[in-house]
């Protein structure tokens, strides 16, 4: 099945690591023009030189500024002529702790950068969609959304936050023929396990990479495919829900889980 990504003009925040860089590479090995955003320069950098094809552009930008924002859709919009797919991938777990260890400020911090982002790079892509002959808005957002659990709250609250958003802007949009999905990963290993390694290896005076080693193989077990997700487990669905095969897929939530939750409805 040829997806038909050629020459698609498509941004993906958050592409410095994990699922966004992923998505980016992914992206402009199926065609596409990419255009990403990450704080991290060295990041972009990397990305900039293992992406396939020419034409893209990478932006330094942190998601909790507003002008960082601004500046990013603006060059987009104006160097690419346009735009056809935007993924609200950043996002971040920020403090792993239970909610009686969360202040004000992890939950301001949450809230900026997994929900009010994606609300921020929406409102300035959109009417640069309304223009594309096939747009597409397409969200990462988390199963966390669905079975929070009793550790970062915060997270599991904002990720709710952007799929019941990505649910109203498919209504809200479908009449300029704008489609908005929802991609909801499971355990897909990233910086915030290697965070969580770091922290339980000091806890526990054992090294990060036994930890991680340990981390792994105790998730995997709770997987009914018996692996953690790679970054690349994902990029499948979203090429495909920013593909022509996918025009009438508008409003849905696609899981990505190895197995996990395992919804019939």
């Amino acid at each position: 099945m040829k997806l038909s990504l050629e020459n698609r003009k498509v941004a993906v925040t958050g592409a410095g690591d994990g699922i966004g860089r992923a998505l980016a590479l992914a992206f402009a090995d199926a065609g596409a023009r990419v255009a990403g955003c990450a704080r991290s320069t060295d990041r972009l950098e990397s990305l900039s030189n293992e992406t396939q094809g020419e034409g893209h552009l990478f932006i330094p930008a942190d998601v909790k500024r507003k002008e960082d924002i601004e500046r990013f859709s603006g060059q987009v919009a104006e160097e690419f002529g346009g735009l056809d797919v935007l993924v609200n991938n950043v996002g971040a777990i920020g403090k792993l702790a239970t909610f009686d260890a969360l202040d004000d400020a992890d939950w301001q911090e949450a809230f900026e950068v997994n929900l009010l982002s994606t609300v921020r790079f929406s409102r300035a892509f959109i009417p640069v969609l309304k223009k594309s002959t096939a747009p597409v808005i397409i969200n990462i957002s988390s199963i966390a959304a669905s079975r929070p659990g009793e550790v970062f709250p915060h997270y599991c609250a904002m990720k709710a936050g952007m799929s019941a958003l990505s649910s109203s802007l498919a209504t809200t949009l479908a009449g300029d023929g704008i489609r908005v999905n929802t991609v909801s990963p499971g355990p897909v290993w990233s910086r915030s396990w290697d965070m969580e390694a770091r922290q339980a290896a000091q806890a526990a005076g054992k090294t990060e990479a036994a930890m991680a080693d340990e981390i792994r193989s105790g998730t995997a077990a709770t997987v009914p495919l018996k692996r953690m997700g790679l970054p690349e487990d994902v990029t499948g669905i979203v090429l495909f829900l920013a593909s022509g095969h996918a025009s009438w897929i508008t409003g849905a939530n696609f899981v990505v889980d190895g197995g996990v939750l395992r919804q019939p409805y």
